[in-house]
């Protein structure tokens, strides 16, 4: 068995690797300019804008459907930007919006316009009218 007295070697080692993770704990945490939004703050944020998007489209859902939906909206919000960033610098050829439809999937809101994916149902596409 091994037996560990103090001042021995590994007692000396794990003091001063506590005493170097207490120094990196200050320095990082100092280091956090004042001011900077921390992540709840943010999400906060985003959340507020949601429920004042849910407002002025008359969205109105709660408990976990109003998680599910604030998820989706924000994912989409994100979407919605990387996309502008690319129509920006030339990269897509129209801009996109938020509208009453940003909290839904891409499948869902598809299905909700009876869009069928004739390329996955085997069959050609109907004609276009006269």
């Amino acid at each position: 068995s091994l037996v560990i007295l103090e001042g021995s070697e590994p007692m000396r080692s794990s003091a001063f690797a506590l005493a170097l993770c207490l120094f990196a704990l200050v320095a990082v945490s100092t280091a956090v300019p004042i001011g900077f939004p921390s992540l709840p703050d943010v999400e906060k944020k985003l959340h507020d804008e949601f429920v004042a998007w849910k407002t002025k489209f008359h969205k109105a859902y709660d408990g976990l459907e109003h998680l599910h939906r604030f998820v989706v909206w924000r994912d989409n919000l994100a979407r919605i930007a990387a996309h502008n960033e690319a129509f920006h610098k030339g990269e897509e050829t129209f801009w996109m919006g938020v509208n009453q439809f940003a909290d839904m999937k891409t499948e869902e809101f598809k299905a909700m316009q009876g869009f069928k994916d004739h390329k996955k149902l085997g069959s050609p596409p109907p004609p276009p009218p006269p």
